[in-house]
């Protein structure tokens, strides 16, 4: 049987000496990895197709809960202005990572797709795309369940009021910092503005849309970033 969809190239990995397994997130089938026969030959028929973040129109052969093969793969948008900025790529590539290891594998989910997608035509045609890049990054942990919790302690559930921490994941409050039970665990914890809390609330339910008629500060984007970058390495394991 043939399968057929778009997907987005999130990586390769090399498979013996000319051959690769590709993961695609893809419209119809969510996150899958494929087999890609002699894909680093020069004569491949797949030409660049394979390279992160190229956006296709894939087909692919083989029984379910096997290793499918890739038979053709036409190339929609390269996005290359986006792999060839090296800053742009690596702050984009956290959400990769989000994307890889905490995606179903072969479960659909094309709100995020679109959402993606989307994104990365906004990201290669802004000059300055730091807005869009944080988006993303929000946007993809809220519909994967990974967002921090701003409303509650993360330790003793307590409703967080003036003070926001940051541990280990989640969001803790000034009393259980304090706490010497909880100081003996020695946890690396830092301080989070309560402008970041405000805007992280409502971005999270902004749309791509309305992400265009929104100026943030570069000291606040930073902090985002900042904060993005540690949840992101506390909550998605490599």
């Amino acid at each position: 049987m043939v399968y057929s969809t778009e997907g987005i190239v999130l990586k390769s990995t090399s498979y013996g000496e000319a051959d690769l397994i590709v993961t695609y997130f893809t419209k119809d089938y969510g996150l899958i990895n494929l087999f890609a026969k002699s894909p680093r030959k020069i004569k491949s028929r797949f030409g660049s197709s394979l390279e992160p973040l190229t956006y296709s129109r894939i087909s692919f052969v083989g029984k379910e809960e096997k290793l499918q093969k890739i038979i053709q793969s036409d190339i929609i948008e390269s996005f290359q202005q986006i792999r060839e900025n090296y800053k742009i790529f690596l702050k984009l590539s956290e959400v990769l990572k989000i994307l890889i290891e905490i995606s179903p594998k072969k479960e659909p989910n094309v709100e995020l797709f679109k959402l993606f997608l989307n994104t990365l035509f906004q990201i290669q045609k802004k000059q300055n795309p730091d807005n869009y890049l944080v988006f993303i990054k929000v946007k993809t942990l809220k519909i994967m369940g990974y967002f921090p919790d701003f409303t509650y302690c993360g330790i003793c559930r307590n409703k967080l009021k003036e003070e926001f921490y940051y541990s280990q994941g989640f969001i803790v409050c000034r009393q259980c910092i304090s706490d010497n039970s909880y100081l003996n665990k020695k946890p690396l914890f830092f301080p989070v503005s309560r402008g970041v809390v405000k805007l992280f609330n409502k971005m999270s339910t902004w749309s791509l849309v309305f992400l265009e008629r929104v100026k943030i500060t570069d000291n606040l984007l930073g902090e985002m970033e900042n904060f993005l970058k540690n949840h992101i390495m506390n909550t998605i394991k490599a």
